[in-house]
């Protein structure tokens, strides 16, 4: 099972490298109590990341919103009969959740749910939906990073599949049709490659100098920018 591959330790290990941050907060165990009670059950995989590090700050100033206990104390739109929603597209566009007849596993799946309401797989369990998105939420504010976001070819993302280290975990139908895969050739940089359809664009950065060299090396003159 994916949970027996991904655990705390690794999720708290890469915030620790893509966020650049030393302390990791939880949330108390009464918002966690609240949760549970509002849902009647809880994965274990997402009670452990609520209980371990969702409440570090670095990870609710980037692109996208996790959702966290206290905010369904907030927003009325959380109370879905159909899932309970773990993260927000920036603009409302997409919301990520566990269908509620999957609560009671260890590591469910996660799905995607648009503007339509139609809801659709985005990664086989919770552990590698956290961890995919995760890295890729980091993405959007590296302490070294170009300035630019850009387009690349397919050629191009072949070179990056060569040339770096593909992560073991990716998401689907993120806005719609957008696959997220992530690469990296140390622990504290990214490349997350967007393929919405064939159009892929690339974000990447690093949090030291010399990851970000090694990294530069790969992607220096790859795409254009948006």
């Amino acid at each position: 099972m994916m949970e027996k591959r991904i655990g705390v330790k690794m999720m708290e290990n890469l915030i620790r490298n893509l966020y650049a941050v030393d302390v990791i907060i939880g949330c108390s165990e009464e918002e966690i109590t609240f949760i549970k009670k509002m849902f009647g059950a809880l994965p274990h995989v997402l009670e452990n990341f609520y209980r371990t590090m969702a409440k570090t700050e670095a990870l609710h100033h980037m692109q996208d919103f996790w959702m966290l206990p206290e905010h369904f104390t907030k927003y009325t739109w959380l109370n879905d009969p159909e899932c309970l929603i773990i993260l927000n597209e920036n603009q409302g566009v997409c919301q990520a959740g566990i269908r509620r007849e999957d609560l009671s596993q260890l590591d469910p799946p996660v799905y995607v749910k648009t503007d339509d309401n139609e809801w659709m797989l985005s990664a086989p369990s919770t552990s590698e939906f956290l961890m995919a998105m995760l890295a890729y939420e980091a993405s959007f504010s590296m302490e070294f990073m170009p300035e630019e976001f850009y387009w690349i070819t397919e050629e191009e993302f072949t070179t990056i599949h060569a040339k770096l280290d593909k992560l073991p975990y990716e998401v689907h139908n993120w806005l719609y049709d957008m696959k997220i895969s992530l690469y990296a050739n140390a622990p504290d940089n990214i490349v997350a490659v967007m393929d919405a359809g064939g159009d892929f664009q690339v974000l990447y950065g690093a949090n030291s100098e010399e990851s970000y060299t090694k990294l530069m090396a790969v992607m220096e003159g790859i795409g254009e920018a948006i």
